[in-house]
Order: C-alpha cells, then structure tokens, then sequence
C-alpha cells in the first residue's frame, strides 16, 4: 500500500511540476482528470500531456500520438530480439571500436588507461570530452581541458576508480553550424527503421544545446528543429520541452530556417549503413555530426531512441507511421 501511495504521489506531483512550467489558463481540476484519462486509456505521462498540448487536442487526435507506455511497446516489437545490437550501442567503448571508421575521433577507455596515458591524451588533444559508457540522455557528461592543469586532471581520474567512462576527441564543426552555437557539438537526430532489410528514414532533427551545457539534448535542456528528409532544409524555428519556439537561437541570434544540412546526402548513407551493421534492432537513432570540412562522424547510437523530439517540433503524431512497419 505505501509503495502505491509513493508511485501515485510522484505522479502528482510531477504533474504539478509539469502544469507550474506552462502558461495554460485552464483550471487545474479540469486538467488534471483530463490528464488522468489520458494516462489509464493512452498511456500518457505528465510531460506527454504538457509537450504535446493534449489540452488543446480531440481525442482522436491524441491517438496518434507516441506515449510513454506506447514507446515501450514500439521498442519492445522492433529490438526486442536484438541483443547484440543493443549491447554493442549502450557500451560507448564497444559502440567506437565497431563504428571506428564513422566516428572520425581519437578514444580511450577509462578502465584500460592509466593516469600518466589520460593526461598525455588530453594534452595533446588540447581538451577531452569524458561520457559514461553506459550514460543516456547527455547526462553526466563534461569536457576537461588541459590548461586547467595537471593536478585537476588527477582530481578528474579520481573518478574513473568509481565509473567506467569513455574519453574523447572533441570533434569540431565549422560554417553555421558552430556559428549556431559553439559551445555545443550540434548534432542531428535521424531516425530508421529496419523493415524487411528496407532501411526506412522516418524522419530527422537537427540539435543545439542552450546556456552553459556541454550537448544539445532536447532532456537536458536543448532545441531542437525539423529537417526534410528529403532536401535536408530545416524547415521550422527552434523548440524545446516546455513548448518555447524560438526563431533565432537565443545564444547566438542566429536564423537557421531555410538552411540546408551540409554534406546531408552522406549524412543518410551513413545513418542507413550504420543501422545495417546492428541489422539484429530494427528501430535505430543515430546522433551524428557534420565536422570541420563537411566529414560526416557518427556521434553515437540509440536502440531506444525517445519520440518526443520527433512530435514535439510538428505537434503532430508518429505513431501509425511506426506501427506501420512492424
């Protein structure tokens, strides 16, 4: 009985969380029982409801949305046989060594390097970016560099004795895209499903990170904006998951709508080639730059790729285009 009162309880109150952030004028009572609805029938969370405007939408409409309990679904019948695949993504020093040839950047492990090796990496590439291996979301993650100092950097190895971690090359962009905002590595979000060994392009976003963070995850705070699959345009303003759109990027002012991705013909026939070598998970999402002379570099992959940032941007639902597929 406690735990059900505890599970409840966080569910209020990150509605709560959720209703605080947004200017919606609707009565709270109203929205609540709305939301609850919502959540026994579609499976929808708090943050589905907000992100996705569910207050303004009819029913049917909500439908087609991808819900929290409906992704789980949607993974489960794509990747749930796909063991090898999805061990080789959620490992970022097994995922670099697969997809060396796509990466386009110098790595070590935590666990195999020792503390004089971490630090001559780090010097000679000027600055490392250090990732949890098995980390999601950009969480966790940060950059060192190394005119902090060597002592900082054996503070920062200190940390390996509690975590595995995976360090990098900090890969850079040029053109626009650093222009957008340099403080992130702005990468795109492209998403494929594997029908059949048809390898489909279901859709793809281009990412930035705001204020002082060091990646552009649409959950840690990021912006996000639509790209034709086809032309490789963007092809909306910016958004973010508490429904701010904004039409110049609020780091740099910069206007990217009507810009054309570089190098993004290569971009798809990496995305398609990458999903082919973990042919064993059929839904794949792939975070991949576009660096310094137009290279394309696979930033990594996901085998649980989240929907939000792919209904978030139109307000319109994906979830006939993915149960389509099965």
């Amino acid at each position: 009985m406690l735990q059900k009162i505890t599970k409840y309880s966080k569910l209020w109150l990150n509605f709560n969380d959720c209703y605080m952030e947004r200017n919606c004028t609707l009565p709270y009572m109203y929205l609540w029982l709305d939301w609850i609805m919502c959540l026994i029938f579609l499976g929808t969370t708090a943050q589905d409801y907000f992100i996705y405007r569910f207050y303004e939408k009819k029913w049917h409409i909500r439908k087609r949305f991808v819900t929290e309990i409906k992704a789980v679904h949607i993974i489960k019948k794509y990747n749930n046989g796909g063991s090898r695949g999805r061990e080789i993504v959620e490992d970022k020093s097994k995922f670099n060594k697969v997809f060396k040839e796509y990466i386009h950047r110098n790595s070590i492990s935590s666990d195999k390097t020792s503390e004089e090796e971490f630090i001559d990496f780090v010097k000679t590439h000027g600055e490392a970016i250090i990732k949890p291996v098995d980390g999601c979301n950009g969480d966790n993650i940060f950059i060192v560099k190394y005119q902090e100092g060597e002592n900082h950097l054996h503070k920062v190895y200190q940390l390996f004795n509690k975590h595995k971690y995976v360090i990098e090359e900090v890969l850079k962009q040029d053109g626009w895209l650093k222009e957008m905002n340099p403080g992130t590595l702005n990468t795109l979000r492209i998403n494929v499903i594997n029908k059949n060994n048809n390898y489909i392009i279901m859709n793809a976003v281009l990412r930035s990170g705001q204020g002082n963070s060091v990646t552009d995850n649409i959950c840690g705070g990021g912006l996000a904006a639509w790209i034709d699959i086809e032309t490789g345009k963007i092809t909306s303003m910016f958004c973010d998951l508490k429904d701010n759109k904004v039409l110049m990027h609020p780091l740099s002012g910069k206007i990217i709508i009507g810009n054309k991705i570089p190098s993004w013909d290569i971009v798809r026939k990496v995305a398609v080639e990458a999903a082919k070598m973990i042919s064993d998970v059929r839904y794949t999402s792939w975070d991949i730059a576009v660096i310094r002379d137009a290279k394309v570099a696979i930033v990594e992959g996901n085998t649980y790729g989240n929907f939000n940032i792919q209904q978030v941007i139109t307000q319109q639902g994906v979830y006939q285009q993915y149960k389509d597929l099965y």
